[in-house]
């Protein structure tokens, strides 16, 4: 059964089935076994990063308890593992650190998966041992990646697990500084996991994600839930591939188009409320699935104008379903990209239209 992907975020986990969208406009279901035949290969995926770094916490606050029986450093850990078994070899150079104290697991290098998994086995965490509960010199942490940085070239994705919370060193230094010099330096976003639980540290870490468009603070929680959050930073699917799936009996329930935008513009067009509204309904109905929401522009404007277009677009989108609905805003999830993969020439007015977008799909079990 041939199908146009136009959604941008495909993910492969195991035993669970997620979802595309067609040029028909349908939501359809794609599982793992499309993959494993390799009906949908990696010829189609979109590197949107060249390099990632994991800063792994092991201060003593994730002892505390994330849910009855598993400690937060064991969810952390289970995050990590769940993200490297689906992410693919997409030729990204890869770095693995705790920054409490700063120690390297996987030293700046091509990333392999097997060995990735090697080095995120050595993590300390309370299952295998290791896990002591160190202080958190976060600020230290941050400033470290400088020379690592200094040697590679395209865009970088920064992984920070954090609470939020840190100690001062000697030096006195500051997260936000040490974060901000960095953005200064080089092409960095920061995807910031947050397990923060007071406002305070709920502020330094909205403080770093708004250093630039690109970063963004991601739940801690919804990541456990759901890891369609950790992957969009770092591949999309090219919009205008065509793929076989086997998924042809699958049936997630609800059809709708892109919602497309005029030049500049960030308001919901009214053309699209109908087919939110829909979307709304679905979900609310149906509280095991989950949307995932994707902005793009034009290719007119700079690169961070752009991705803060995007992404205003697609909070948009994200605010008018929610006001249709009495969903838990974690279940619909954002990403942003800016002019990143046209699904149709920028050369003119008719194209650019089409992808001053924000696509939808629905995902879940």
């Amino acid at each position: 059964m041939k199908k146009s992907i136009i959604f941008q975020l495909i993910v492969i986990i195991a035993a669970v089935s997620f979802f595309t969208v067609t040029q028909v406009s349908a939501f359809e279901i794609i599982t793992e076994e499309d993959f494993k035949q390799n009906l949908i290969t990696k010829d189609i995926l979109i590197r949107t990063a060249d390099n990632f770094i994991v800063l792994y916490d092991a201060s003593g606050s994730m002892a505390d308890e994330y849910k009855e029986g598993i400690k937060k450093i064991d969810a952390e850990f289970q995050i990590l593992e769940q993200q490297n078994a689906i992410l693919p070899e997409l030729g990204y150079n890869a770095g693995l650190y705790t920054f409490t104290p700063f120690k390297t697991y996987y030293e700046m290098q091509p990333y392999n998966q097997a060995k990735f998994k090697q080095a995120i086995d050595r993590l300390p965490n309370t299952k295998t041992g290791g896990f002591v509960g160190q202080a958190t010199p976060l600020a230290e942490g941050i400033k470290k990646l400088d020379p690592i940085l200094a040697n590679l070239s395209g865009k970088t994705a920064i992984f920070l697990f954090s609470d939020g919370t840190y100690q001062l060193g000697g030096q006195k230094l500051r997260p936000l500084d040490m974060a901000r010099n960095l953005v200064e330096k080089y092409n960095v976003n920061f995807y910031l996991i947050s397990s923060a639980t007071t406002p305070k540290a709920e502020k330094l870490l909205a403080d770093i994600a708004a250093l630039n468009e690109g970063s963004r603070v991601i739940p801690f929680d919804a990541l456990y839930q759901n890891p369609v959050y950790g992957l969009g930073p770092l591949y999309v699917i090219d919009s205008r591939v065509e793929v076989d799936t086997v998924s042809e009996s699958k049936i997630a329930g609800v059809k709708t188009k892109d919602v497309l935008f005029e030049f500049d513009g960030v308001e919901v067009p009214p053309d699209s409320h109908d087919r939110l509204k829909m979307v709304a309904k679905f979900l609310e109905d149906n509280p095991d699935t989950f949307a995932v929401l994707a902005g793009f522009t034009d290719n007119a404007g700079a690169e961070e104008y752009n991705l803060k277009l995007s992404r205003v677009r697609s909070l948009n989108v994200k605010n008018f379903i929610l006001e249709q609905s009495r969903i838990d805003p974690d279940r619909v999830i954002l990403f942003w990209y800016g002019n990143t993969n046209p699904v149709a020439s920028n050369d003119t007015a008719e194209g650019r239209k089409k992808n001053r977008r924000v696509e939808i799909a629905i995902g879940g079990i």
